[in-house]
């Protein structure tokens, strides 16, 4: 065995938990990031709140420029604990929990911030995005440290939480039951579509096994959830929304405003600075030096996260500007990779900017995700204009012969909005909309 020793050149990012922190905060809501800064400054006495008391009256000179939003109440800075979170739920969220487990687990402060990070990422149904896995290993976080991020995750209650897919999230709970499920595995593993139609004969056949076999596994498989939030993780009280953003038409122009007034606003301490310039104790001065480096990055990545949410949200209004002056009746497609490219950022950190916060129009209150959409047709429709021509062609229908979900794909493929008849159907469902039968008159 012969040795040899190289150089190679590479070009590493290391994941800092100062970056992971700046991360954290740029995808925290107004909300989550007002009640972070007052926990904050609890502990670190450096950080002391500016010009208490003046939010109301900005709030009034902002609202009495906007006429849909003149009757508006300011409720305040952030708002009290419980009303938007979970203080008065006996429940705490799903995210809580599993920071509380993550806290015993005595991981490396590397792999915690990750585990931390993932699990702020999850969906409503507790799962995690392939494509923002994906966009952290593009901006540097190691292949491996990541994925041992994803394991413990997944290892943490309710059993299925932090799945990447609805297949993942039932192995994961079939692995926490007692005694072997390698029928009810099987199936999981790309064969749920023929269960949904009750295929039993050729899945056994298939697998290799009996018909009755496939049989018990598809009530073992009935019996787990779809999602890891229906398990050990009730809802938790309605959230309090706020709205992170808004736009308004002044004076012919769309102009954004981000939330600045549920926001306590933070300083450093100018007497803190002094004491340390003026001589203290060595282990004082190496507190001091610590709270303000922690205070003076804490300020600069929400100076940064505001900037970036602005950026976005400018970028969003021009995308979809015939939708917030009223010129049409839905937002048009538009991807976030779009908005990227027009900010040269990558498009995590649009995710991110975006993710989790409401956006207030004179149209009404939207989460963000809201106004992207893939094109969809010859007409490159978004599925929030799909959903209103459905909506039309509905009430302009025979109350005497209502159009079937059949008919309403023929007229949207006829007016370059092609959809498969399901697809239709769960457009309908989502919208509240009954089935033909239950419309005829």
């Amino acid at each position: 065995m012969e040795l040899t020793q190289g150089m190679e050149l590479a070009q590493v990012l290391k994941l800092s938990p100062g970056l992971l922190q700046s991360m954290e905060l740029l995808q925290m809501n107004t909300l989550e990031l007002g009640a972070y800064l007052k926990e904050l400054a609890l502990e670190n006495p450096v950080l002391e709140e500016a010009e208490p008391g003046q939010g109301q009256d900005t709030w009034e000179a902002f609202a009495s420029q906007v006429p849909w939003l003149g009757d508006t109440p300011w409720t305040g800075q952030t708002a009290q604990e419980g009303d938007w979170g979970r203080g008065e739920s006996p429940t705490e969220s799903l995210v809580f929990l599993l920071e509380e487990q993550l806290a015993r687990r005595g991981l490396s402060p590397e792999l915690l911030a990750v585990c931390r990070y993932l699990a702020g990422l999850l969906d409503d149904d507790g799962r995690l995005d392939p494509e923002d896995l994906a966009e952290l290993r593009t901006a540097g976080v190691p292949a491996e440290l990541l994925e041992r991020g994803v394991e413990v995750l997944q290892s943490l209650e309710p059993a299925g939480v932090g799945a990447r897919s609805l297949e993942e999230c039932l192995l994961l709970q079939l692995r926490r039951l007692p005694g072997e499920h390698t029928v009810a595995q099987a199936i999981c593993q790309g064969h749920l579509e023929e269960l949904s139609k009750e295929h039993y004969g050729a899945l056994a056949r298939r697998l290799g096994v009996t018909q009755r076999q496939v049989e018990a596994a598809a009530r073992e498989i009935r019996a787990l959830f779809p999602s890891p939030v229906g398990e050990g993780a009730e809802p938790s009280a309605v959230p309090f929304i706020r709205p992170d953003v808004w736009v308004a038409e002044m004076d012919g122009e769309l102009r954004v405003f981000v939330n600045q007034w549920d926001l306590p606003q933070y300083q450093v301490s100018q007497t803190y600075r002094q004491m340390l310039r003026g001589g203290v104790e060595a282990e004082t001065a190496d507190y001091l030096r610590q709270k303000l480096q922690q205070a003076q990055w804490v300020l600069t990545c929400v100076q940064r996260r505001q900037k970036t949410l602005e950026a976005c949200v400018q970028a969003l209004v021009q995308a979809q500007a015939a939708y917030f002056r009223g010129c049409q009746a839905a937002p048009g497609p538009l991807l976030r990779r779009e908005v990227a490219a027009q900010l040269r950022v990558h498009p995590s950190t649009v995710t991110r900017a975006l993710r989790h916060k409401y956006l207030q129009c004179r149209q009404g209150l939207f989460p963000m995700g809201y106004f992207f959409a893939r094109p969809m047709g010859a007409e490159g429709a978004s599925p929030q204009r799909v959903k209103v021509a459905l909506a039309r062609m509905i009430q302009g229908e025979d109350p005497g012969r209502p159009l079937s979900d059949q008919a309403l794909g023929e007229r949207l493929q006829a007016a370059g909005m092609p959809l498969a008849r399901r697809t239709v159907a769960k457009y309908r469902r989502e919208m509240g909309l009954p089935p033909a039968y239950r419309r005829r008159r």
